[in-house]
């Protein structure tokens, strides 16, 4: 890595292109502004500002500590955050699993043993697969939707990301990815 200092710098799982395919298919409303398929990822945690030293003690870190792999899963529903009433998000909400977990405890382990910042939120797995401008936020929407089928997602790789925001929404630069074997 350079000399690059970073503001926007968060850790996520990165979807398969099966899956990346699946979600573009997922209806959204007509107000709704769909997340690139390139762009699509489920955060496990945020960083913020990040340097080069930091980011490559945190790939270390990464590649030190085995990644637990996350086993192929399924959308459970689909919600519109914060509420249908003023939607900024539509998500795709995964269950909560035991790899969820031990994946989201290593990544805080890591971060922690690093003296980076930890979100003290609980870990919500989710994919956030469509964004609403603020002044389309009045527009009603359904409260959830379950997918019958269950869609199912798989991941391919952990990987640290660089954010930068532009008129056209956030880009994510991949700074460094832990792929699954």
């Amino acid at each position: 890595m350079n000399a690059e200092r970073w503001q926007r710098c968060f850790i996520a799982l990165s979807p398969d292109s099966p899956t990346r395919e699946r979600l573009a298919a997922l209806p959204v409303p007509q107000a709704a502004r769909r997340v690139p398929s390139a762009q699509l990822h489920l955060t496990v945690a945020f960083i913020g500002e990040l340097s080069a030293a930091g980011a490559d003690a945190l790939a270390g870190a990464l590649s030190a500590v085995p990644v637990p792999h996350v086993p192929p899963t399924h959308i459970e529903r689909v919600e519109h955050w914060p509420n249908p009433a003023r939607p900024r998000l539509t998500v795709a909400l995964l269950p909560m699993s035991d790899a969820f977990v031990a994946l989201d405890g290593r990544v805080r382990s890591a971060l922690l043993a690093l003296g980076l910042p930890v979100d003290a939120r609980a870990f919500r797995p989710h994919l956030t697969f469509a964004r609403y401008r603020r002044a389309s936020a009045s527009v009603a929407v359904e409260t959830a939707i379950t997918p019958d089928p269950p869609t199912p997602v798989r991941f391919n790789s952990l990987v640290l990301y660089a954010s930068t925001l532009t008129r056209q929404g956030a880009r994510y630069q991949p700074l460094f990815t832990v792929p699954f074997t």
